[in-house]
């Protein structure tokens, strides 16, 4: 039975700045669903842009589409999206990405979490990148001032397996483009909110290859959502990406920020 349908549109995008996308493996879907959730169906539509005219002619388009089902203990999640660059009429660049992550409850404050996903991303020179993986959630910190203030922070633990396959024809001849590697799963998620005004979501995950110390990606990602009325949210993102050994034409950092509205309907 559908319990509630949530639509958040946000129509446009004030300001886009990044370089290279989504080159942390676990696509960050926190500020997705970061209120507690509730039993029967939720689905959630994301949509933005940027577009420039003139001297060239450049759009810039992003989207997500989110359903997620709880019954009782059990909360699954399936997510899918992604970017496309247009300029002068002539894609650029796009990723693409799905994700289905299972969660069984075992309380308010502890959960086991499974995931399986599959992207692809032309900048980052991704013909795939397929990830299964698993552990465990819980909240280590959770605190209440009165009603107007929550602030609460949630530790994971886990490991997955990531199969990554490169575009050839970007890479020197004798460049690894295939790996099967094993990683951890390391992340921090705070939650601070003010009066159900103001929201910050801070994000914090370390992935490293069990077999080299060396290998390691990190992503910090902090949202804002500013809620100016029941329908209507002003949004800030601002996303900072480590790969300590991204392919060799490719730089190791990455930096994305959003500024934009989001309509709840």
């Amino acid at each position: 039975m559908l319990k509630k349908i949530i639509f958040h549109l946000p129509i446009f995008i004030i300001l886009v700045c990044s370089t290279n996308l989504i080159s942390q493996s676990i696509v960050n879907t926190e500020k997705l669903f970061s209120s507690k959730p509730v039993n029967g169906l939720t689905f959630s539509s994301e949509l933005n842009g940027s577009a420039i005219s003139g001297n060239a002619s450049v759009l810039l388009l992003g989207y997500s589409l989110n359903f997620a089902y709880k019954k009782d203990n059990h909360f699954i999640r399936l997510l899918g999206g992604g970017q496309n660059i247009i300029q002068n009429q002539n894609e650029v660049s796009n990723s693409i990405f799905s994700q289905l992550r299972y969660n069984y409850l075992i309380n308010d404050n502890n959960r086991i979490f499974t995931f399986g996903q599959i992207q692809a991303n032309a900048i980052l020179l991704l013909e795939r990148r397929i990830l299964t993986g698993g552990g465990y959630r819980t909240k280590i910190i959770n605190l209440k001032k009165d009603s107007s203030i929550k602030f609460s922070i949630d530790l994971s633990l886990g490991l997955m397996q990531e199969v990554e396959e490169l575009n050839r024809d970007k890479l020197p001849n004798n460049e690894k483009y295939y790996t099967n590697y094993t990683r951890s799963i390391i992340s921090l998620v705070s939650l601070l909110e003010f009066n159900l005004k103001l929201s910050i979501i801070n994000t914090v995950y370390f992935q490293q290859y069990l077999s080299n110390l060396s290998d390691y990606r990190f992503l910090n990602e902090t949202n804002f959502l500013f809620k100016l009325n029941e329908k209507l949210s002003f949004s800030l993102d601002v996303e900072y990406r480590l790969d300590s050994e991204p392919p060799s034409v490719l730089i190791d950092k990455d930096l994305n920020s959003n500024i934009g509205l989001v309509f709840n309907l």
